[in-house]
Formats: C-alpha cells, sequence, structure tokens
C-alpha cells in the first residue's frame, strides 16, 4: 500500500477541501501584516479570518485595537498592493487570550561542592578538548 500524502486526504475530504486554501489565505494575511504592523502591535493581535473582503483581527487590548482601527487604510493600501481585494477590518477584543511570545526565564545552574568536586575529577580524565574544557567550567561554578 503506496502512503498518501496528507494534502491529498485533505483535497477530497467533504469540507475540508475549503479548509486548505483559507489556512493559506490567513497564513498570507499574516505574513503580509507583519511586514506593515509595528513590533508591540504585531505581538499582541492575531489574524482570526477573512470572509467577504473582511480582515478579522483579534486584539489583547482595547488599545492594541484602536491602533489597529487607526491604522485600517494603512493596511488595506498594502494587502490591496499585494493583491488582495480587501475592504475592510473588523478588530474584536478578547483581553483574556495572549498574544505574546513567553519568553522562558533563564535559570542559573548551582552545583553542589560533591557535584563541581565529581566534575573536576571527570575533567582530569578527559583528552584535551571543547568537552573538557566545558566540564571544567562548569566544575569552576560556585553555589
Amino acid at each position: 500500500m503506496q502512503a498518501k500524502r496528507l494534502g491529498e486526504y485533505l483535497d477530497h475530504g467533504d469540507g475540508t477541501s475549503r479548509l486548505v486554501p483559507q489556512a493559506a489565505l490567513l497564513l498570507a494575511i499574516r505574513q503580509q501584516l507583519s511586514e506593515v504592523l509595528p513590533d508591540n502591535l504585531r505581538r499582541s493581535c492575531v489574524i482570526a479570518n477573512y470572509k467577504q473582503g473582511v480582515v478579522v483581527v483579534v486584539a489583547g487590548t482595547n488599545a492594541t485595537a484602536a491602533k489597529l482601527r487607526h491604522l485600517e487604510p494603512r493596511i488595506l493600501g498594502v494587502l490591496g498592493k499585494r493583491g488582495l481585494k480587501a475592504t475592510g477590518i473588523k478588530v474584536d477584543v478578547q483581553p483574556t487570550r495572549s498574544f505574546a511570545v513567553q519568553v522562558p526565564e533563564k535559570k542559573a545552574l548551582l552545583l553542589s561542592a560533591a557535584a563541581r568536586a565529581a566534575l573536576a575529577q571527570l575533567g582530569l580524565r578527559l583528552p584535551d578538548g571543547r568537552l573538557q574544557r566545558t566540564i571544567r567550567a562548569l566544575a569552576s561554578r560556585g553555589d
């Protein structure tokens, strides 16, 4: 039995055949808007839909929604230049939704005296090289 690509299943499904072009369109709009919007707006909103010429955007705050409405003519101009027949933008506010990229907190590595001693011993047994330098650097870290 020959394996089929996912696209083949989606293209031949009852209702899914319309989803693939719509998803591609939403991704294209998202890419185009990411080039137009300032960083602070881009991180606090998301493209929700495109239907009958209206781009639906969900904003995290009322302030973001107001800024997006203010930029509507510019956004529509850029989308129009790139071939999308957008006639308007509808901005919805969902304050509980988080749009910000979560940056993991940087954690410090704390080693006990026994762990540092074990790493130091390992560093003595390793041949010269990058691994040995890294192990020695870890062994020299304090509590």
